[in-house]
């Protein structure tokens, strides 16, 4: 009954009006009443819209880092936000104007403040390049081209491992990448990154799910879940994600 009458103030919502959800953790997330731009989704599911969003306190402890790759609304950075505490903290990077405005209101609406928001890419390299509007839908957003009509426009990107220096971290626990295809280029520049601090890594399963190859990573799936999870041998957490009914596989 609940979704149903969801769905109904969805229909009967003003577009240009925000939806808001609250989390299990009492963070309220915002966003656009537009299919394509992540609110209506988390409105209808909260929590339950994905099992790593549902157990997120379960996996972050206080004082952890957090990079939230293609953030979108931002229920991933702010539920890991409060999370993780005064001490710990997350960055969320999102190369949408109008999402980033989203969040940036969300992240002040609940008083957060251990968010750093970047309005950028992740890529292979530290440069200008093109971002592919595909379906003008946010959640669409991509380094790599998926609509053949699709327009364009030019975005900073930036290596992760450049970012990581730019923005002084010494640890960094949890990395989820959410880039509609171009996954391997947010690898490719996370070499460093990876190598130096051996994150838990949550990548989403784009239309164009490539195998990706972490040296010494095993692979782990919820289920039905949109996300792989890339855990390091013998990570202290692998037995709490087994519990909770992530399963190995071969990819």
């Amino acid at each position: 009954m609940q979704t149903l009458l969801r769905k109904v103030r969805i229909a009967i919502t003003p577009r240009s009006w925000l939806l808001r959800r609250e989390l299990s953790n009492g963070v309220v997330v915002f966003g656009p009443n537009i299919s394509g731009y992540g609110g209506r989704g988390i409105y209808l599911e909260g929590d339950r819209i994905e099992p790593e969003l549902e157990h997120l306190e379960w996996i972050l402890e206080r004082d952890e880092v957090f990079i939230d790759v293609g953030a979108n609304t931002g229920m991933f950075a702010l539920k890991a936000a409060r999370c993780v505490g005064s001490d710990g903290d997350v960055i969320a990077v999102e190369p949408s104007i109008e999402m980033m405005r989203v969040l940036t209101y969300s992240t002040r609406f609940n008083g957060i403040n251990n968010i750093r928001l970047r309005n950028l890419c992740l890529g292979e390299r530290t440069e200008v390049q093109t971002l592919w509007l595909n379906d003008d839908r946010p959640n669409r957003f991509s380094l790599v081209k998926q609509v053949s009509n699709a327009p364009s426009t030019s975005v900073l990107v930036v290596a992760l491992d450049d970012l990581c220096q730019w923005e002084g971290l010494t640890r960094l626990d949890y990395l989820k990448i959410d880039v509609v295809g171009a996954e391997e280029q947010v690898l490719a520049g996370a070499v460093q990154t990876l190598q130096r601090f051996r994150p838990i890594v949550q990548i989403a399963i784009s239309n164009r799910d490539t195998p990706v190859a972490l040296r010494g990573y095993g692979v782990y799936r919820r289920p039905h879940s949109v996300n792989k999870i890339y855990l390091p041998d013998d990570h202290p957490k692998t037995g709490r994600f087994v519990e909770l009914g992530w399963q190995k596989s071969a990819t």
